[in-house]
């Protein structure tokens, strides 16, 4: 028998929010770390960002099956595998040894977190009356965002008391109260998409994420392989290409090229590249400034994260309360563009005076909650719900992509800067304020994918 419940926005908000608010928890709580990790296992800077990346590139190459999946055996299955991945990874991340070991396990947390981002969305549109999802999606990120808060209390304090083993301690507590929730949630009968799975586009796609990934995030390194990195990125590329090419000609397509018709799903898609790509590079920029040039303790740098993300809860809440499109128009390009002002400012005070870097870091937070609810309330109002999951597969693909790119590119023109000033906190500072100066170009594209013409 089919079901269509639908339920308290607030109950499936915050159940949908234990996927996403365990990635944000590991996300901040594990930059937090990361110079105790450094120091560990005495890995190159340039080496460390596998540490983040090695889930994201996992991610974005696992998201289009994890989409297909919660479309055709139901979102709600889906998530609770993920739940169930992602806290074994996690677990096991707490007994590394090395640091291949610790990659490895956050390799495996990819393959929970591709399940967990897409299908808890999708959930979601399930199980959410139409007119209450702005609501809805506002107080799933702020839900969310509770993990970005309990990150770098938790992260600098484990961190420094206990070592960063202990960070991961809390994540599989956490998957195991999500997964237990989920079962106040019926899965929707009526949304499950009935078509074939497209099982040439989703290893095309997955393939080309997977190469262009790890030859954008070699060629970050210290030592990268010049060669070697171009045909990687090429090869990615090509696939990439043939994807397209695949998913025209398929009867039941992965992602339909109908959406990208849409000059609001393009300018979506592409400003969400752009200040995804952003946000995490200026936050590791952050998190390394603190503690290596302000030589703040592991607890103190978990407190300076802590303030880029204790107001992101408000931004999403704001989002909510948007009734029309034109409002969505406006409060996202206020907030893509205040966005890439903040970084600047942060990056001209972050040395003194401290009470502007400190203050300036709060409102990088509230503005990167509006953008991240909006662009997700932006994308599903376009999406039908059977192919829901699958499209915000691949609107969570574009963000881990992105931030791989980003930390991978910023990070190493911030080093390319800083040898060349010979002062390492001359680049990270101009790090910083190069990712303030790409976020403009994310208001660039709002203004133009969300026109009033492009919302009617």
């Amino acid at each position: 028998m089919n079901r269509r419940v639908y339920q308290d926005p607030r109950v499936v908000a915050l159940i949908a929010a234990m996927g996403l608010g365990a990635v944000m928890f590991d996300n901040t709580a594990v930059t937090t770390a990361i110079p105790s990790i450094q120091a560990d296992f005495n890995a190159e800077t340039s080496a460390l960002q596998w540490i983040l990346s090695a889930l994201s590139i996992t991610t974005g190459t696992i998201l289009p099956f994890a989409g297909a999946f919660g479309d055709k055996w139901g979102a709600l299955k889906a998530f609770r595998i993920g739940m169930i991945i992602f806290g074994t990874g996690a677990l096991l991340a707490s007994f590394a040894t090395s640091f291949p070991m610790l990659l490895a396990c956050r390799i495996f947390q990819g393959f929970g977190l591709a399940f967990m981002l897409p299908n808890g969305a999708a959930i979601l549109n399930a199980n959410v009356d139409p007119n209450s999802r702005n609501k809805a999606v506002g107080l799933w990120i702020s839900f969310s965002s509770i993990g970005l808060l309990l990150g770098p209390l938790f992260g600098g304090f484990l961190t420094q008391a206990y070592g960063w083993h202990a960070l991961f301690y809390c994540q599989p507590v956490i998957s195991l109260i999500g997964l237990s929730l989920t079962f106040l949630l019926h899965e929707s009968e009526t949304h499950k998409n009935i078509n074939p799975i497209d099982v040439l586009g989703i290893l095309t796609i997955s393939a080309a994420t997977l190469f262009f990934s790890a030859g954008v995030i070699d060629l970050g390194r210290a030592v990268p392989h010049p060669v070697l990195d171009t045909v990687l990125i090429s090869l990615g590329t090509f696939l990439y290409w043939a994807f397209c090419r695949i998913e025209r000609r398929v009867a039941h397509p992965l992602i339909d090229p109908a959406w990208f018709k849409s000059r609001r799903v393009r300018g979506v898609l592409i400003a969400c590249f752009i200040y995804n790509a952003t946000i995490p590079a200026a936050t590791l920029l952050v998190a390394l400034f603190s503690q290596k040039t302000l030589e703040f303790s592991p607890r103190m740098g978990g407190l300076v994260i802590l303030l880029m993300c204790v107001f992101m809860p408000l931004g999403s809440t704001i989002l909510g309360k948007v009734k029309s499109s034109n409002e969505l128009r406006k409060v996202m390009l206020l907030a893509s563009f205040l966005l890439g002002v903040d970084y600047i400012v942060i990056a001209l005070f972050a040395q003194s005076p401290m009470a502007v870097f400190l203050f300036t870091l709060i409102f990088s937070g509230f503005f990167a909650g509006i953008l991240f609810a909006g662009d997700t309330v932006a994308i599903m109002e376009s999406l039908e719900p059977a192919k829901a999951a699958s499209g915000m597969a691949a609107l969570s693909m574009v963000r881990q992509i992105s931030a791989v790119i980003g930390i991978a590119m910023i990070g190493t023109i911030s080093e390319i800067i800083g040898n060349m000033a010979d002062n390492a906190v001359t680049g990270r500072l101009w790090g910083i304020a190069i990712c303030g100066i790409i976020t403009f170009s994310a208001w660039l594209m709002l203004k133009d994918g969300l026109r009033k013409d492009q919302l009617a």
